[in-house]
């Protein structure tokens, strides 16, 4: 089914679904921001050059706005990354479940025996992040 950017904006605005859903003038028209990310939610992605925006449509956010951003990426240690993983996954309540991992290094084996307490966090959230993943591809 073709429709017109406008119509599709108005169908997600309403929460109708989008799938199998083409949209003709896409690449013609215009989208304000925030109709870009109601349509990126529904499966529509816009062409960047197409998004418009004007900083007066855009909120404040102190927490975001004020924060002077450095370009560097955080340099953590793997012990650091494992730890902000196990202190995430323990604050919240959470059901434990049984995970066999069979691995044929040896080498690899033994590390993992030395180290399974620093795996756990960090397999936990991989596996929550694989399910929001394939969950949002669902949608």
């Amino acid at each position: 089914m073709k429709i017109k950017i406008k119509e599709a904006i108005a169908m997600a605005a309403k929460g109708q679904n989008l799938q199998g859903v083409a949209i003709e003038d896409l690449n013609d028209k215009q989208v304000k921001a925030m109709d870009a990310l109601l349509l990126a939610r529904h499966g529509i992605v816009v062409p960047e050059q197409n998004i418009y925006y004007h900083d007066s449509e855009i909120a404040y956010d102190e927490e975001f706005d004020e924060v002077a951003w450095d370009k560097n990426p955080v340099q953590l240690t793997f012990e650091e990354k494992v730890e902000i993983a196990n202190r995430q996954s323990r604050s919240n309540d959470k059901e434990m479940i049984s995970l066999n991992i069979a691995v044929a290094d040896k080498e690899v084996n033994q590390w993992l025996k030395v180290n399974l307490h620093k795996v756990e966090g960090i397999v936990s959230g991989l596996i929550v992040d694989l399910y929001k993943t394939q969950k949002a591809l669902r949608e």
